[in-house]
């Protein structure tokens, strides 16, 4: 070879040295660890309760349980027919045929319907015979199902339950005598609705009041279990309800719609169970009813807003701040309700709670109503409202959004419901409830559920 030759070939060798250096580089760059994302969730076991933390969700872009646009049945009208004429509805539930029965409590009723609306059967009544039963003034009468399509309609001291086609299986009422040994213990003056839950009596003892400052005061129930024998008595654990404040003619306290507050739940489906939260943390507990103990810890972490000025205001006077000013004009007592109201701001929490009901279907998944933020964007709802002044407010309207968890805990993702639809029932593959429209009238709407997208997990 000439030197020619060489003297050729070194300036070509370089370039090609320093593209292996280059894909050496790349190769070595795209091969590095990367970090892994963040768990969606946590799971620890804290004294044997399940405590989960969610902090993503399960369900991807395009994913989600899907509910249809319509009700796909639809009961309840302003003229005729007459039998669905609906005044006070005290629940509605879905059997596993297809029908679908209501509680009237203006005759304290059952009434069946097909999908088409047609009466198929009624059941109960007011009276003092079998099956019968009579409304009371400071009790609302509620109707749930029970495995089996079995029916109970629970009414102060009486539990009624009726079979899938209205016949009268059993009328019990409890020993209330008996009851009362146990001191100043409630049925029906609970922070719940549902007190009868399958062969549980879910009750409370009359509120405790904690002062934490002089001017307000803290008021918490002792929630407890017993059975139907009434041979013991059980304690779940003592609650936050609600913070009081010294307001108006002296010795009166009204709620404080500001302040620490607790949300209950009782749910008999899937199993009998009592959920809980706060207002100050988007953190649920799931109480197992007939052992009596915490069984889960369900927490949530996301940002949470500030209350406007507005719904501040509105919530004050539309509350028991309003009745107090009401009350002082009749008793023509002068009242700073400024002041007042000062009391209540004092002792308001930092932020909006994000939980504002909580249910648990049929198949053992909870689902949390949040409430309206700036966060959810295009879903944001507001509405105009009248003060006790006459003054016209803008304030947040409820959004629909619902956060749905797994029985374990874990976090799906969100449903979009109507949003003014009080929810009844959730089944394997319906959402049945109960909306009134502007002239008070009530209906019952049934949304169908597909539960296809994203895996139910």
């Amino acid at each position: 070879m000439s030197r020619g030759s060489c003297a050729i070939a070194k300036p070509a060798r370089a370039p090609r040295l320093l593209a292996c250096w280059l894909v050496v580089l790349a190769t070595a760059c795209s091969e590095a660890p990367q970090e892994p994302p963040p768990p969606a969730f946590t799971v620890t076991d804290s004294a044997g309760v399940r405590v989960v933390v969610n902090s993503g969700q399960q369900w991807g872009k395009g994913e989600g349980w899907q509910v249809t646009a319509e009700p796909v049945v639809t009961l309840g009208v302003r003229d005729y027919p007459v039998e669905q004429q609906f005044e006070r509805l005290g629940g509605a539930t879905r059997l596993s045929d297809g029908t679908i029965v209501v509680l009237e409590q203006r005759d304290m009723e059952l009434e069946a319907f097909d999908a088409s609306g047609a009466l198929r059967w009624t059941a109960g009544g007011i009276g003092d015979g079998p099956g019968e039963t009579r409304p009371y003034p400071d009790t609302r009468a509620v109707l749930t199902k029970l495995p089996g399509d079995t029916l109970q309609l629970q009414n102060g001291q009486d539990r009624v339950r009726f079979g899938p086609s209205g016949e009268l299986l059993e009328h019990r009422k409890v020993d209330y005598a008996r009851f009362r040994r146990w001191g100043r213990i409630f049925l029906q003056y609970c922070p719940f609705e549902v007190y009868f839950v399958r062969d549980e009596i879910v009750v409370c003892h009359g509120m405790q009041f904690e002062p934490p400052f002089p001017d307000s005061w803290a008021g918490r129930h002792t929630i407890m279990r017993t059975t139907w024998d009434l041979d013991r008595l059980d304690t779940l654990g003592v609650f936050l309800e609600a913070s009081f404040f010294r307001a108006g003619p002296p010795g009166v306290a009204v709620r404080s719609p500001l302040a620490a507050q607790g949300m209950f739940r009782v749910a008999t489906s899937p199993e009998p169970r009592l959920l809980y939260a706060r207002n100050n943390a988007y953190r649920i507990e799931v109480w197992d009813i007939p052992a009596g103990t915490l069984a889960m810890v369900v927490e949530r972490r996301v940002p949470r807003r500030v209350r406007s000025h507005e719904e501040a205001d509105h919530l004050l006077q539309s509350g028991d701040l309003g009745t107090v000013r009401l009350m002082a004009i009749e008793m023509n007592i002068a009242i700073d309700l400024e002041a007042e109201a000062d009391k209540a701001h004092s002792a308001a929490i930092d932020s909006v709670s994000i939980a504002e009901a909580l249910f648990l279907d049929e198949l053992g998944y909870m689902w949390v109503r949040r409430g309206p933020s700036p966060l959810d964007g295009e879903h944001v709802r507001v509405r105009e409202v009248t003060g006790p002044d006459d003054t016209r407010r803008t304030i947040r309207a409820p959004s629909g959004l619902h956060d749905v968890f797994r029985p374990d805990g874990v976090y799906l993702g969100t449903v979009k419901l109507p949003p003014d639809l009080r929810i009844t029932e959730i089944g394997p593959d319906y959402i049945l409830g109960i909306v009134r429209d502007e002239m008070d009238v009530q209906y019952v709407w049934m949304y169908g559920l597909d539960r296809g997208g994203g895996g139910s997990g």
